[in-house]
């Protein structure tokens, strides 16, 4: 197997992103659909591509993909409300453990809303139960890397005329996410259109309609348990995931 990963820049901005694990035969294929996917995104063309092609030698692990929940709203405000409750739901279990303050749940999940509304960042910030940033650059954040999605579960999602090639993206981002000590992800497209955000726990894959304006940056938040970084960053960056 190999990973390709492909990432798109304008003036030093993110425009797009894609990461995917695949045969030594679907390379070429595979690699021109990343390049056509970095210079067909809505937030402009871009003026540099990178497109990196690396050998896995690593044992490839298969993880069974979240169960798909869409949670239908109108609004942003209450939108953000259904994805306030399934985190605080997931975030009291260890705020409990921990012994500490539940009422400061609402203080942490507004700042992981800030981080997200601010947008502009290549990867996703990383926040502690005590709502420390714990990436190593605030800037750049974390990427989840070496992941892909199973042909056969690519297909059975697309299917659903309600989910396209963003849900085939992110589903394999939030379960390997929270297979790698992560307590839950809150996420917003970067794409300015696309307004449908989710929230992944152990629970489920969230999607959630209206979860930021259209026009509005996007981003992405994980909170962890730890604060071990170097091994969360191993495994999120390192460990090669296909879900199916």
């Amino acid at each position: 197997m190999f990973s390709l990963k492909m990432r798109a820049s304008s003036n030093g901005n993110h425009v797009s992103g894609a990461e995917r694990l695949v045969k030594e035969e679907q390379i070429e294929e595979i690699s021109s659909e990343l390049i056509k996917r970095a210079m067909n995104h809505e937030n402009g063309v871009p003026d540099f591509i990178n497109l990196k092609v690396e050998k896995v030698t690593e044992k490839i692990n298969y993880i069974e993909h979240l169960k798909i929940k869409t949670i239908n709203s109108n609004s942003k405000e209450t939108s953000r409300e259904f994805a306030r409750n399934i985190l605080k739901k997931e975030l009291e279990k260890y705020f409990l453990k921990h012994g500490k303050d539940i009422e400061q749940i609402d203080v942490l999940i507004d700042s992981a809303f800030k981080i997200i509304d601010a947008g502009n960042m290549r990867g996703a910030a990383i926040l502690d139960l005590e709502g420390n940033r714990l990436e190593k650059s605030s800037d750049r954040g974390i990427r989840v890397r070496n992941i892909d999605t199973a042909e056969e579960l690519s297909k059975k999602i697309l299917k659903d005329e309600s989910l396209t090639e963003r849900t085939v993206d992110a589903i394999a981002i939030a379960t390997k996410v929270v297979n790698c000590d992560i307590i839950a992800e809150l996420c917003t497209s970067d794409n300015f259109s696309y307004t449908t955000g989710y929230v992944a726990t152990k629970d489920g894959y969230f999607r959630i309609l209206n979860l930021k304006d259209s026009g509005q940056v996007g981003g992405r938040v994980f909170f962890a348990e730890s604060s071990d970084i170097d091994e969360l960053y191993d495994k999120l960056e390192n460990m090669p995931v296909i879900v199916y």
